[in-house]
């Protein structure tokens, strides 16, 4: 309070002396919005179910009980991925376009298990080439040569399907008893990672096969003791952990209904991944 001030009221603590105003605020500054720039293009992207359901990830996986990935459209940087000749010479087109499209970065196409990583495949090819697969194929029945039309669009998911004496465990692989040696093993589901190594191995054949997805027999993981015991194994129970294999494994469904063009008959077939499924052109 100033001297005057004093003078003016005294001392005398009964006069209600004036409040002291604060010094008001300081106002910030308003920065005009800065218009939006010419060169931010915006890239459609759509939301691909997975056929696991994200069920068979580790607890520290980005797909960890995630039902669906997104994914952008292709541009002509993804076609240019898929036409590189050293990328198509090495066999990683494909991976290295799914790796470009996916939004979330933490997730890497070697990862991925093979249905889901299947269901991508096909989801990509729809949005980038349409639905519509035109391939050459030969009538079981007749033997006419036909061009067979697939509608990738009615392509379903299959999730796993648990059966008999299988049992899912804890660490999200797979326990069955084989019914001939009697044997307990122990599976896992493949990553697209794993089918990188079965398709450069071209000697391997079921024992490869068998060598990936086995992670232990009679609760033994000793890589020696697994691989003498696979080589020991009679041919029926190779072929049930095979099929029990096929079928636990969460994945598209790759089969339709052609009808052949001559004779009529309708066919079960396989979709063949051939050079035309995203090359159409070719």
């Amino acid at each position: 309070m100033s001297r005057n001030q004093n003078r003016a009221f005294g001392n005398n603590p009964e006069v209600q002396q004036p409040p002291v105003q604060p010094n008001p605020p300081p106002v910030p500054a308003v920065s005009p919005e800065a218009p939006p720039s010419p060169f931010n293009f915006i890239v459609p992207t759509e939301m691909v179910d997975l056929p696991s359901k994200g069920e068979f990830y580790p607890d520290i996986h980005p797909l960890h009980n995630v039902d669906a990935i997104e994914i952008k459209h292709m541009t002509a940087k993804e076609e240019d991925i898929l036409t590189s000749a050293t990328l198509l010479k090495k066999g990683l087109a494909i991976d290295k376009m799914l790796q470009s499209i996916i939004v979330d970065k933490r997730i890497k196409v070697k990862d991925l298990l093979i249905g889901d990583k299947n269901a991508l495949v096909i989801a990509s090819r729809i949005f980038g080439y349409g639905p519509d697969y035109k391939v050459e194929i030969q009538c079981v029945h007749c033997d006419n040569s036909y061009e067979a039309v697939y509608d990738l669009s009615a392509l379903q998911n299959k999730s796993s399907t648990n059966f008999g004496k299988v049992d899912k465990t804890a660490n999200n692989t797979f326990t069955l008893v084989l019914p001939k040696s009697q044997m307990l093993v122990e599976f896992k589901l493949l990553t697209s990672q794993d089918e990188e190594k079965l398709t450069k191995d071209k000697k391997g054949g079921s024992m490869k096969l068998l060598k990936l997805i086995v992670v232990s027999i009679n609760e033994q993981t000793d890589g020696f003791y697994v691989e003498r015991a696979l080589q020991s194994l009679p041919i029926l129970d190779v072929s049930t952990l095979k099929k029990t294999y096929a079928m636990a494994m969460p994945d598209v469904n790759m089969v339709q209904d052609i009808e052949c063009t001559a004779c009529g008959e309708i066919s079960t077939l396989g979709v063949p991944l051939n050079a035309g499924f995203f090359w159409p052109d070719i």
